[in-house]
Parts: C-alpha cells; sequence; structure tokens
C-alpha cells in the first residue's frame, strides 16, 4: 500500500514548509532593516591600478601585437616611437607611444 506525501497528510511536510516560511519572512525582514549603501561615506575614489607612465617592450608588443624582435630592430633602424634606456632596460614612455600611433593614424580623404 502506497503512502500519499503531499503536505496536508504529511505533518512533517507541513513542519518544513512553515519553517522555509519563517525563514524566509525573517531574511526579508533582515534586508530590510539593512543600512543603505551611501556613496557621500566613502573615501575618494582610488584608481584600482594607476596608469602606467613606462612601459616594457614586451607590454608595447602586446599592445600593437606585435613581436618584440620587431621593436628591436626598429631601434636598430631608427624607426618607431621613442625610448628610454635606463640601467640597459629598454622602456617607452606613454605618451611618446600615443603620439607615434597619431602620427601613423590614416585618415582616407575621398
Amino acid at each position: 500500500m502506497a503512502t500519499n506525501n503531499t503536505s496536508s497528510s504529511n505533518p512533517r511536510a507541513k513542519n518544513m514548509s512553515d519553517v522555509l516560511d519563517a525563514l524566509s519572512n525573517g531574511i526579508a525582514k533582515t534586508a530590510a532593516n539593512e543600512p543603505k549603501f551611501e556613496p557621500q561615506h566613502l573615501a575618494p575614489e582610488v584608481l584600482a591600478e594607476p596608469a602606467r607612465e613606462l612601459l616594457t617592450e614586451k607590454m608595447l608588443a602586446d599592445r600593437w601585437v606585435c613581436s618584440v624582435a620587431r621593436l628591436q630592430r626598429w631601434r636598430t633602424t631608427g624607426e618607431g616611437p621613442q625610448y628610454l634606456k635606463i640601467v640597459g632596460k629598454v622602456l617607452y614612455r606613454l605618451k611618446d607611444i600615443e603620439a607615434y600611433e597619431e602620427a601613423c593614424l590614416i585618415r582616407k580623404v575621398f
């Protein structure tokens, strides 16, 4: 003989339903009583990572989707953006890179 597991015939299911309702109401009340987030109480916004003013060969190669060897070749032939050589390390200033990119921008005239 099969037993019927509906909530009206099963007191345990009814108790579980009552517990779930109580939890749901408690959560709703807690959420309603939580203080609202006030942005004016925050400290001044700080950037997660400051913009880098100097880029390495690898960083520039990633930016331009080219090889480091190409950048090295350009330096030997005098092409490409200006660069710094500090303690044997080649660095590119962001403003020089942006100026070079602007100079390379092609505007089609019809």
